[in-house]
C-alpha cells in the first residue's frame, strides 16, 4: 500500500534554512551581540501596537499547556492530516479529544483577538512559556552565540491535530454543529497566525491552514449522506467566508513577511565584521554549515567554497542596497494582480548576480515560493467553500448538481468561486461525471472519480482535464472537490 506524500516536506526544506535555525548559531562579539538584540526589538516593532487583552498567545499557550499528551507523537511522521476514524488508534486519538474538550473554548477566545501577539525574543515571555519551548527564540548566549527558530509552531500543529479529531468524534457522534466549531476555531487561529513576520512562520502557518481545509473536505465528504443542508449551508455561507474579516476571495490582508529581511541585515553585519569585503573565514563558517548536510566531508566542501567567494563577493553597503531592492520589488508584485503585465518582467531577485550577492541569494531564496504558496491556500479555502456548498445541495435534493450554479446563493457565495492560477481571473472548472468513472493520476497513485468535479488549473495555469492532479498544484490540477486523501483512503491507496 502507498504511503502518502509526507506533509512536512517544504516545512523540513525551510527549517534548515538560515532564516530558521538561524545558520545553527553564530559567535558574535559583544557590539555584534547588541546588534542582535536590535534585531529581536526590530522584530517586535513590526508588531501591530494593540492592547495586550487584544492578543491571543498567552491563551494560547496556556490552553496548550493544559492538554493531555496526544497518543501520537505530533511531527514530520504524523500531523492533522492523519487524523481519522479510520486509522490506527483512533480510539484513543478519540478519547484525547474528549479529555480536552475545553480546547475548543481556547482556540474561540483566540479567534476573537486581533493578532497572535507573540514577541519575538525568549526573554519576553514567562518562564513557563520558555520551559515549554513556546518561544520565538532570537536568544543571545552567554558566548555570543545568536539562533533564531520557532519552536512554538509545535504548539499550532498541536491544536490543529485536536481539532481533527474533535471534528470527527463529533461527527461519529452526530453532533454537527460542534464539529464543524472546532473545525472554523482552529482555522481562525490559524489565520491569524498566518500574519506573522517571517517567512518560517508564515509558511507554516498557510500551509497547515492549507491542511485543515482540506481535512474539512476529507470529512464533509465522508459524512455527506447524514449532515444536514443547513449545516452546510451555515458554514459556507456564515462560517469559512470570515475566517478574517475583509480578506475575501483573494486573501487580500495576507501580508508578505519582512522580518527576514531585519535578520539578513543582521547577518551581513556579522559576516562582514567591520570591513568593507567579508570575511572568509566567518563566511565559509556561517554559510557552509547553512548550506551542507550533516556531512562533515560536504561541509567541508561547501566552506572552502564560500571562502573562495568572500574575495568577489560585493561591498556591505552594496549588498544591503540590494537587499533593500529586492524586498521592495517583491512587496510591489505581492500587492497587485498575479497577473498584471508587471509580473512578467525579471524580478530584481532573479538579476542578481549569484557570486557577488551570494549572501542575499542563499539567504531568501525560498521567500519567493510564498507567491504560488498564497495561490494554493486560496485555491483550499476557496474549494472547500464549494465542496461545502455541493454538499448542501446534495443533502437538500439528494444527488449532486449538474452545474455549480444550481448551489449558488442559497449554498456558495459566489464571489468564492474564484480561481487564482486562471490568468483571466475565472472561475474553478467543473465537469459533471454522473455515474461515469475517470482515472487520474495523483500524488498518492491512480484514484477513480465519479459524480462533479472541482479543480483549480495548478501553476501552469493550463487545463488538464484533472488527467493529472498534485496537492499543491506543481504538476497537472489541483482538485478541490471530491476530496482525494478521502478518496485515497476509500480505494485503499494510504492507510
Amino acid at each position: 500500500m502507498a504511503l502518502a506524500p509526507s506533509r512536512f516536506a517544504f516545512r523540513r526544506r525551510l527549517a534548515l534554512l538560515a532564516l530558521s535555525g538561524v545558520v545553527g548559531t553564530m559567535s558574535l562579539n559583544p557590539s555584534q551581540a547588541a546588534a542582535a538584540d536590535d534585531v529581536a526589538r526590530s522584530l517586535n516593532a513590526m508588531i501591530p501596537s494593540v492592547k495586550e487583552e487584544n492578543k491571543a498567545w498567552e491563551g494560547l499557550f496556556d490552553a496548550y499547556l493544559d492538554l493531555t499528551p496526544c497518543p501520537e507523537e505530533i511531527g514530520a511522521d504524523f500531523g492533522q492530516v492523519d487524523v481519522w476514524t479510520g486509522m490506527d488508534g483512533w480510539e484513543a486519538m478519540s478519547d484525547w479529544a474528549s479529555a480536552n474538550v475545553e480546547t475548543v473554548k481556547a482556540l474561540q477566545e483566540a479567534a476573537k483577538k486581533v493578532i497572535i501577539g507573540l514577541p519575538y525574543g525568549e526573554d519576553n515571555v514567562d518562564a513557563r512559556f520558555r520551559e515549554a519551548g513556546l518561544v520565538a527564540r532570537v536568544r543571545i548566549e552567554s558566548g555570543g552565540d545568536i539562533d533564531v527558530a520557532f519552536p512554538y509552531l509545535k504548539a499550532f500543529e498541536t491544536f490543529s491535530t485536536w481539532s481533527a479529531a474533535e471534528m470527527y468524534r463529533r461527527f461519529e457522534a452526530g453532533e454537527w454543529e460542534a464539529g464543524f466549531t472546532a473545525a472554523i476555531a482552529n482555522a481562525r487561529v490559524l489565520r491569524h497566525l498566518c500574519d506573522r513576520h517571517m517567512l518560517v512562520e508564515k509558511s507554516g502557518a498557510m500551509l497547515m491552514l492549507a491542511e485543515a481545509m482540506s481535512i474539512m473536505r476529507d470529512a464533509m465528504w465522508t459524512y455527506v449522506e447524514k449532515i444536514p443542508a443547513e449545516e452546510y449551508r451555515r458554514f459556507s455561507i456564515e462560517e469559512l467566508p470570515f475566517l478574517r474579516f475583509s480578506d475575501a476571495e483573494r486573501l487580500k490582508r495576507l501580508e508578505m513577511p519582512e522580518g527576514d529581511r531585519v535578520v539578513v541585515e543582521a547577518i551581513l553585519e556579522e559576516v562582514f565584521d567591520g570591513s568593507s569585503s567579508p570575511n572568509p573565514e566567518r563566511l565559509g563558517e556561517v554559510f557552509g554549515a547553512m548550506q551542507a548536510d550533516t556531512s562533515e566531508l560536504s561541509r567541508f566542501g561547501a566552506t572552502k567554497r564560500w571562502v573562495r567567494i568572500a574575495d568577489v563577493h560585493s561591498s556591505l553597503d552594496a549588498s544591503k542596497e540590494k537587499l533593500t531592492n529586492v524586498y521592495d520589488d517583491w512587496w510591489r508584485r505581492w500587492r497587485i494582480r498575479p497577473y498584471d503585465p508587471i509580473q512578467e518582467l525579471p524580478t530584481d531577485f532573479s538579476l542578481l548576480n549569484e557570486v557577488r550577492y551570494a549572501i542575499i541569494t542563499e539567504s531568501i531564496s525560498d521567500l519567493q515560493d510564498l507567491f504560488g504558496l498564497r495561490k494554493r491556500l486560496m485555491v483550499e479555502i476557496n474549494g472547500t467553500i464549494l465542496g461545502c456548498g455541493l454538499c448542501g445541495y446534495r443533502a437538500e435534493f439528494g444527488k449532486w448538481p449538474r452545474d455549480r450554479e444550481m448551489a449558488y446563493a442559497r449554498f456558495i457565495p459566489k464571489r468564492f468561486d474564484f480561481d487564482p492560477f486562471d490568468k483571466q481571473y475565472g472561475r474553478f472548472l467543473f465537469d459533471y461525471l454522473g455515474s461515469r468513472k475517470k482515472a487520474v493520476d495523483t500524488d498518492y497513485g491512480r484514484i477513480f472519480i465519479e459524480e462533479c468535479v472541482v479543480y483549480a488549473r495548478g501553476q501552469d495555469h493550463e487545463d488538464s482535464k484533472f488527467s493529472e492532479a498534485s496537492l499543491d498544484g506543481l504538476t497537472g490540477d489541483m482538485i478541490v472537490w471530491p476530496p482525494l486523501r478521502a478518496l485515497a483512503r476509500e480505494q485503499d491507496l494510504i492507510d
